[in-house]
């Protein structure tokens, strides 16, 4: 007696189904996904541990793009931003001596900047220092503070004459124990930027 095979359109298609799950599955496990890098996964860690963030202001338009910027790079882990202003004393005078004009311009600065933060829901800390030179006193805020990060803004002015960085911030970049950020405006929004006195 002769006996024929007989296929089911559903048996097929069943079986289909089992053999194209059954070799995804099989390049799956063949094929992991590639590991991350732990170069890559320290820098992650490392951004997502800035706890304080120090950003330096003289009062100038472009030192405020500097602390929205401080803002933006803190917002996830919610840094406290520290608006830093060196009030230079020269030589020739006392370190304490009474400067009720560039006192005012520095809490001015500071208050700002601090209004800046306030708007990212961020803590602010204001922060007036004396020195005899910005460099040194910014270097020794940072320091203090233990920061993490440290914010310059560069004049945007000296840059369209060629004047990348002066002394303050070639010294603070060569000597600061925190990771430093120069922030540079774009030269086409120069003409938007400008200074107040």
């Amino acid at each position: 007696m002769h006996q024929t095979l007989a296929f089911h359109p559903l048996g097929i298609f069943i079986a289909v189904v089992f053999f194209v799950s059954m070799s995804s599955i099989l390049w799956w496990m063949l094929h992991p996904p590639p590991q991350l890098e732990a170069a890559v996964a320290k820098a992650r860690r490392s951004i997502s541990a800035l706890r304080r963030i120090m950003v330096t202001t003289r009062g100038m338009r472009y030192d405020d793009r500097a602390v929205e910027l401080a803002c933006r790079l803190g917002q996830e882990q919610k840094s406290e931003i520290v608006v830093t202003y060196i009030i230079e004393v020269p030589l020739t005078l006392p370190l304490g001596l009474k400067l009720d004009q560039e006192e005012a311009k520095a809490q001015e600065a500071v208050t700002r900047a601090a209004n800046i933060v306030k708007l990212h829901a961020l803590p602010a800390k204001k922060n007036i220092e004396r020195d005899r030179e910005a460099a040194r006193g910014i270097l020794r805020a940072a320091k203090e503070m233990d920061v993490d990060l440290l914010i310059l803004s560069i004049d945007p002015h000296k840059t369209a004459l060629k004047k990348f960085t002066g002394k303050t911030t070639e010294r603070i970049l060569s000597d600061a124990l925190c990771e430093v950020i120069v922030d540079h405006i774009p030269v086409s929004e120069l003409v938007q930027i400008t200074p107040q006195g």
